[in-house]
């Protein structure tokens, strides 16, 4: 096992390669829709926002959708960024210019030398 001192050495490694300015917006409570017969809730985004660097790294990996006569495309990513990272699925990461939108993170790793978040952007 590590100790705290040596996985503490690690995460500093990690943060080095952290490069990428990312933005990340976190997602509302769902809000109600009373008027909505149907009982849909609508997603909202905070205000607030938060900064941090981090890794972008392509996944070569692209899915294909029909939607409407339409075909859509989104790529997958992996976003690496600093441990304790304020992120978390239904969350928005803007990342050069590009809106990307949060799977799922790794914030509950037990050996965390960064948190690891996979993010999906659509064409």
């Amino acid at each position: 096992m590590l100790s705290a001192k040596q996985l503490t050495a690690i995460q500093k490694v990690g943060k080095r390669t952290f490069s990428v300015t990312c933005t990340v917006h976190h997602r509302s409570s769902f809000g109600v829709d009373d008027s909505n017969p149907y009982g849909d809730d609508t997603v909202t985004y905070e205000t607030k926002s938060s900064t941090v660097l981090g890794w972008l790294v392509p996944t070569h990996t692209i899915d294909f959708t029909i939607d409407v006569a339409q075909v859509i495309s989104s790529g997958n990513y992996l976003l690496r960024v600093p441990v304790a990272t304020d992120i978390a699925a239904g969350d928005t990461v803007d990342i050069l210019g590009n809106t990307f939108s949060v799977s799922e993170s790794t914030v509950e790793q037990t050996w965390p030398e960064w948190t690891v978040v996979r993010l999906r952007r659509t064409k």
